[in-house]
């Protein structure tokens, strides 16, 4: 007998099946990133119909041993529904983009979900968005472990120092430089989450420069698509 599962979960993608199906992967709080079967779901009758969508917690019951699960129900909050697209969606895309790529199937991951589950919330209660997709970056990198180190200098070990300057190093930490208005003072914000306090032209440069390693080179066609609508 079919293993029942009930968990909450996001859809990350969805693509068709057949004619009538519909193939989701999702981000789930007990399995980690999982794919499953909605039959039917493109028929305007089906219990299935119009409930997957992106950006919101849905509750899902599924079964099945193998990769592909099938879903058997679902249900989510309509409060916060949206179609506007708008640089919060398109941003909102990257996330679930970049989820899709760096997560392992199967993998547990709660500790990450609730952290997406917060940067929702963030959204939906209009807060910063550069501030909160940044905060989100920087997170998901440690939980990964692609941090970096905040507290080090890499050449010379030595503390970071406030008052000096310094240039970011992919895959390394920070390096003394006299040629950088970045300092020891926004090292520091960065470490303890003060974002608000360091410019954002650094800030983005950064998580841009991290995030490229963990793609190892593979382009984010949400990335694409938000360049072409600037």
């Amino acid at each position: 007998m079919s293993q029942i599962n009930n968990d909450n979960c996001f859809l990350l993608h969805q693509r068709a099946y057949g004619e009538t199906s519909i193939i989701a992967d999702v981000f789930t709080q007990n399995s980690g990133k999982i794919s499953f079967v909605a039959k039917g779901a493109k028929k305007p009758k089906s219990k299935f119909f119009g409930y997957l969508v992106p950006f919101q917690k849905l509750n899902v019951t599924y079964s099945g041993r193998s990769e592909l699960k099938t879903l058997t129900s679902i249900d989510r909050d309509l409060s916060n529904n949206s179609n506007t697209l708008s640089k919060v969606s398109y941003s909102l895309l990257y996330i679930n983009e970049l989820l899709t790529k760096l997560l392992p199937k199967d993998a547990k991951h709660e500790e990450l979900f609730n952290l997406y589950d917060e940067f929702l919330e963030k959204i939906n209660k209009k807060n910063n968005l550069e501030i909160s997709l940044r905060h989100f970056e920087l997170d998901l990198l440690d939980l990964l472990g692609y941090g970096f180190d905040y507290d080090s200098e890499i050449d010379s070990n030595e503390p970071i120092e406030p008052e000096k300057s310094y240039v970011f190093v992919s895959e390394k930490g920070f390096r003394k430089s006299q040629n950088s208005n970045f300092c020891g003072k926004d090292i520091i914000n960065l470490k303890n989450r003060k974002l608000e306090d360091v410019p954002l032209r650094y800030l983005k440069e950064i998580t841009t420069k991290a995030i490229g390693i963990c793609l190892e080179g593979r382009d984010l066609a949400s990335r694409k698509i938000f360049r072409s609508i600037k």
